[in-house]
């Protein structure tokens, strides 16, 4: 009897221990999900080069390279650091608290691998012909690769906004490789020798590409703003916008572009003032208004979920209280809306410079005229030197409207 009645006693302090057990547990931070994943890449970024080559070494520009040895007496410093930014990234990312540093040591590792490669490159060409060319391995590519995503992970699972940006990561990698190019480390590179050789025409088409980019968006955003501020109390209207939106991204990139050039050459022709402005069947107008026509679907969108963050109930109060429409859009709706309006901004940037590279095919310009230029010459460097900017500058606008993302939502709206 007397342990009969002992086992309720003990039935009931077992809740005690658990919740003990728990409160010591809370009390140590748990491994956050995103570490496995940021460690995992940043092992395969300290492997991968190891695996599938630092370098390609090729005796000429029109021979394909084959993978060399990295000469690791010339690249002992560089090459350490480099394992030892993987090494803390897999420890650091252990702690959410030392996510950032986890982050900041991707990008540190990011410029150590550009280091190795560029005096690597340097030693190779030392004892090669005046013509050979060394690029960086297949290894190198993915170890790059496997450091960015780590960084992802990383400002994923630094408490930021779902899809964030490796914002610190790019703040490190983007100076510092502008100084590693200011140095001449990384010349070398077949790369950069391309560059170099190319560097007005490569200049002009960073800065057409630009133009081609942001000129679409703002023609974009011309439409798709008022159009969404139109349509938020008719349901037929959003209906059609959405409808055109959506029917718009079927039809191919190249297909739009291609139908757009027969209609514009023909209202140049019946209205020469457009003609003398530039506008024609060929060049910026088809790769803007094609570029724009992508667009309207994110802007649209987010314009659209934006305005409709704001409760039903709180917009009925300020009804009740005599607030017009007008104000109501901007003392609620703008505000409360302006985290998922900048979300499908930063979409339809990012999208625009990557569509831009396209505006070669109607003779606009811009990256994709190298682009298209290193495939019909079977020129790889030639392919990079067009692809790799338009990648930097997806990147750096997605960073800077992530920055301002997180400056114009009010603290209640942050992840």
């Amino acid at each position: 009897m007397g342990w009969a009645s002992d086992r309720p006693r003990v039935a009931q302090a077992r809740p005690q221990v658990l919740t003990g057990s728990g409160a010591a547990s809370a009390s140590h931070p748990s491994i956050p999900r995103e570490a496995t994943a940021a460690a995992l890449l940043a092992a395969l970024a300290a492997l991968l080069p190891f695996l599938l080559g630092w370098l390609s070494l090729a005796p000429n520009r029109l021979v394909s390279a084959r993978p060399v040895a990295l000469p690791l007496a010339q690249v002992a410093l560089p090459l350490g650091a480099f394992l030892l930014c993987c090494l803390g990234v897999a420890l650091l990312a252990r702690r959410r608290s030392l996510l950032p540093w986890a982050e900041a040591a991707a990008g540190l590792g990011f410029l150590a691998l550009l280091a190795t490669t560029g005096l690597g490159a340097g030693a190779l060409l030392q004892d090669a012909s005046r013509l050979a060319r060394v690029a960086p391995g297949a290894g190198a590519w993915a170890s790059a690769l496997a450091l960015l995503l780590a960084a992802g992970c990383c400002a994923a699972g630094g408490g930021r906004m779902a899809g964030a940006t490796p914002v610190r990561f790019l703040a490190l990698a983007v100076p510092g490789l502008v100084l590693l190019v200011a140095s001449g480390m990384l010349d070398p590179l077949s790369l950069l020798r391309e560059a170099a050789s190319r560097g007005p025409e490569l200049r002009a088409a960073v800065l057409r590409h630009v133009v081609l980019s942001a000129g679409g968006l703002a023609l974009a955003a011309a439409v798709a703003v008022p159009a969404a501020l139109l349509a938020l109390h008719r349901p037929r209207l959003e209906a059609a916008l959405m409808t055109l939106a959506n029917g718009l991204q079927v039809v191919p990139a190249i297909a739009l572009f291609g139908l757009l050039m027969a209609p514009l050459a023909a209202l140049a022709r019946l209205l020469p003032a457009l003609r003398e402005a530039g506008l024609g069947g060929i060049g910026a107008a088809p790769a803007v208004i094609g570029i724009a026509a992508y667009l309207l679907l994110p802007l649209a969108a987010g314009m659209m979920a934006g305005l409709r963050q704001a409760p039903p109930a709180l917009l009925d109060a300020a009804r009740g209280q005599g607030m017009g429409e007008a104000a109501i859009l901007r003392h609620l709706r703008l505000p409360l809306g302006l985290g998922a309006m900048l979300g499908g901004l930063r979409l339809a940037a990012v999208q625009a410079v990557g569509l831009a590279t396209l505006a070669a095919l109607v003779g606009a310009g811009g990256l994709g005229a190298i682009v298209f230029q290193g495939i019909g010459q079977l020129a790889a460097d030639l392919i990079l030197l067009g692809v790799l900017p338009v990648v930097a500058l997806s990147l750096c606008v997605d960073a800077l409207l992530a920055v301002a993302q997180r400056a114009l939502m009010p603290p209640g709206g942050r992840a």
